[in-house]
């Protein structure tokens, strides 16, 4: 496949409906959000936010920029990189893929050519790229986070031109926080109605071929909001929420997704389409998680009935 083509196949964002004047997300400054806000009006409501400056004081805003001192702490460490934009589809994410040392990895990413290449699987939670993690160095506004029940709790993305396919998060809060290159970030809400219209055109990757995957007669009722996440910021991406990514450019970045256990009441929350199959699917299909999940779904109960009776305390 030459290139160009190539580049075209992987626009995430052009035949998805109403992202053309798609509004911004709500934007906060990380310098005026505190810790309880943060939670309250976000976490706990389970909406997201662009927040700026979230990360500028983390020593990998400035280390990171340097490909020496990235080669110095994991130089020869087995990387898995792929030629193309990270899929929702497991098989078709996994054409094309290579295990070589970092640095090689690293050279490749910031090389000059016009190639598309990620390396998604560098996770700063586990050896060996735990020596990195003591440079992404926390948010004031989200002190102590749990850690996350299916995601790692901090993994780096690094990239040239390549964006990640719609999918949503199962469980678990996640802060996609840039420390090289912009990305452009489309988010759709966890309703019914969006489910029913994007569900298996997004699980099948098929969006990215044309637009017919959609139901043209009722495409319009797809709201999609975007974000433009610059070095420095972070975004704020709830459980449930489908979101695809583009970078803006074909030059090299770095994301790092910092994970952390969602709230019980959150969890469990059976208005959204992604909690009910869950639910459906463990005990239509048993195994070895279904019990997992009842008990889980019975705390997640719990923790409704107690926001819902100790509502008028928070208010």
């Amino acid at each position: 496949m030459e290139v160009a083509d190539k580049v075209q196949e992987e626009h995430v964002f052009k035949f998805i409906p109403g992202m053309d004047s798609a509004p911004e997300i709500e934007t906060v400054l990380a310098s005026e959000l505190t810790p309880k806000e943060f939670y309250d009006r976000y976490v706990s409501q389970n909406q997201p936010c662009l927040i700026k400056g979230a990360i500028s004081h983390w020593e990998a805003m400035d280390k990171w920029q340097d490909p020496e001192y990235l080669k110095e702490k994991n130089g020869d460490s087995p990387t898995p990189y792929y030629p193309h934009m990270n899929y929702e589809s497991a098989e078709r994410m996994g054409e094309g893929r290579k295990v070589e040392p970092f640095h090689h990895v690293l050279d490749l990413l910031r090389s000059g050519t016009e190639e598309i290449l990620s390396a998604p699987s560098v996770v700063l939670s586990e050896e060996p790229f735990k020596v990195l993690a003591p440079d992404t160095n926390g948010y004031r506004f989200l002190p102590n986070p749990p850690k996350p029940i299916a995601y790692p709790k901090s993994r780096a993305f690094m990239y040239k031109g390549a964006g990640t396919g719609w999918h949503f998060h199962v469980t678990d809060e996640t802060l996609m926080s840039q420390v090289i290159g912009t990305k452009k970030v489309g988010l759709l809400p966890p309703d019914k109605l969006t489910d029913d219209l994007v569900f298996d055109a997004f699980k099948a990757d098929a969006y990215l071929e044309n637009g017919d995957c959609f139901d043209q007669s009722k495409s319009n009722a797809i709201k999609p909001f975007t974000a433009l996440v610059e070095p420095g910021d972070a975004m704020y991406i709830p459980p449930f929420w489908w979101h695809g990514i583009e970078p803006t450019d074909n030059e090299f970045g770095i994301t790092v997704a910092q994970c952390w256990r969602s709230p019980l009441h959150v969890m469990g929350d059976l208005s959204y389409p992604t909690v009910r199959k869950i639910w459906k699917k463990a005990y239509t299909e048993p195994s070895k998680v279904t019990f997992a999940i009842t008990a889980l779904g019975i705390a997640s109960l719990g923790a409704q009935l107690w926001r819902w009776i100790t509502k008028p305390l928070r208010t």
